[in-house]
């Protein structure tokens, strides 16, 4: 029956229309457009679920195999935010997809959040700690995890031979600089920029479910593919599944940063560096990864369903079978 789909808006930062009055920024597009297909494949997948999905209409309409999806166009010269309340008011809940820099995740969860929409999103205090490495660092290695040394631009800087700067709340591997000489070193724009030691090792992350009641499912555990250059670093994808011969080793990592940000809530990414003497965290991110894309192939079932339970609960006479992909 229609009036028993539940309506589930997908918002996502780039793809989504916020940046519909300005140039679009194609370094974020390729990682935009996947996530957004994981996710809205793995929600129609699911019995009862119907899709809005917010759209740049600059940008050509993506195709899903399902008629349960409907694109919310937001054009050149309208108001995205005006645009994405009017589609929350269709809609039973949302599920936003933004990067955390200049406060942008946290700014879009408290919009949809005034829509009294349900919102699929971590706790507004774990959102704000995590989109800050300098205080992510300092929480988890108050809780005795391992976490790469982190330091304002400016402060006597972690020894090494070689450090990493990047800002506090970058995304990915966006002016993330390798510089041998910190000392002379100046930053290409203002911002907060961060001083960490480089760290040797394998690129890699976690693909965490997180519950309501601080229980952790480790969902993948994956291989990044980071290209170091000369003197910045580049990324180019996630192999999930990469690295599951890991996962003894990880499996209490993840429960630990659960319990060290509390908060934490649904879907939750971790990079770190691997290395022979374990791994060392360097960042967390509170919210829908690159990670999730082909996460439901590796597992052999549906995540998203679990996710979205957590905040929107299925009523006892939709069942509770997920479709497999």
């Amino acid at each position: 029956m229609e009036n028993s789909l539940r309506r589930v808006l997908v918002c996502e930062y780039v793809t989504g229309g916020a940046l519909c009055n300005g140039p679009l920024p194609t370094d974020l597009m390729d990682e935009a457009n996947a996530m957004v297909a994981a996710l809205v494949g793995d929600l129609v997948a699911l019995d009862g679920i119907h899709v809005t999905l917010c759209w740049d209409n600059r940008l050509a309409p993506p195709t899903f195999r399902s008629d349960r999806v409907t694109l919310f166009p937001v054009a050149p010269g309208e108001d995205p935010e005006a645009r994405w309340r009017d589609a929350a008011a269709r809609c039973d809940v949302v599920w936003p997809i933004a990067p955390e820099s200049d406060g942008l995740l946290g700014h879009v969860v408290a919009l949809f959040r005034s829509t009294g929409r349900p919102v699929v999103a971590c706790a507004p205090d774990a959102i704000a700690l995590a989109s800050s490495k300098t205080a992510t660092a300092a929480r988890l290695a108050e809780h005795g995890i391992a976490a790469i040394p982190t330091v304002p631009f400016g402060a006597p800087p972690p020894p090494a031979a070689r450090h990493v700067v990047k800002p506090d709340d970058g995304a990915g591997c966006l002016d993330t600089f390798i510089v041998a000489d910190i000392a002379t070193w100046t930053p290409p724009h203002d911002g907060r920029w961060i001083v960490q030691p480089l760290v040797e090792g394998e690129a890699c992350s976690l693909s965490i479910l997180v519950d309501n009641d601080g229980g952790v499912r480790l969902l993948g555990c994956n291989r990044q593919m980071v290209e170091r250059g000369t003197d910045c670093f580049s990324f180019h994808g996630v192999e999930v599944g990469a690295m599951e011969h890991r996962r003894a080793a990880w499996e209490p990592l993840a429960r630990a940063i659960a319990a060290a940000i509390p908060g934490l809530r649904g879907y939750v990414a971790v990079d770190l560096i691997d290395r022979p003497d374990g791994p060392i965290v360097v960042e967390v991110n509170p919210r829908l990864s690159v990670g999730y894309s082909g996460l439901s192939r590796v597992l052999g079932w549906n995540p998203a369903g679990d996710i979205l339970d957590l905040f929107h609960p299925r009523s006892a006479d939709a069942g509770r079978e997920e479709a497999h992909v």
